[in-house]
């Protein structure tokens, strides 16, 4: 597999994962169904800046990488970690409500990631 169709499809995923992020959370706000809100407001909104954050860095290191540009693989590689991070902690709050499928599928995503991340370590070090 070539170089350059790896980094689009980093880029791709990164940049597909930071949207669904960022409309699950939306969707889930408007919806209202973010009970912490009134159970745990300073927690949920440490959490939300978290999770915002995350996504608008996997946008934004996803179109750096798929642009070429200096900065893109730096991004990337911050906003990847943030991505782990983020699917292994919501995998554990999908395990302890018995979402079976959510767990399974964060479980997936973390590791895509890792995965995507190591095929990026990869090329960069040309090892690949």
């Amino acid at each position: 597999m070539s170089t350059i169709v790896i980094e689009i499809i980093a880029s791709v995923y990164t940049i597909i994962i930071g949207i669904a992020m960022l409309c699950m959370w939306l969707l889930l706000l408007v919806k209202r169904e973010v009970p912490e809100l009134k159970t745990k407001p300073t927690q949920i909104f440490f959490h939300l800046v978290a999770e915002f954050l995350t996504s608008l860095i996997l946008i934004i290191g996803g179109i750096g990488l798929i642009m070429n540009q200096s900065w893109g693989v730096a991004l990337f590689f911050i906003a990847i970690g943030m991505a782990i991070y983020s699917t292994i902690n919501a995998a554990g709050f999908y395990g302890q409500l018995k979402d079976w499928p959510m767990f399974v599928a964060l479980i997936v995503f973390t590791f895509v990631s890792l995965l995507i991340s190591i095929l990026i370590i990869l090329l960069e070090f040309q090892f690949l």
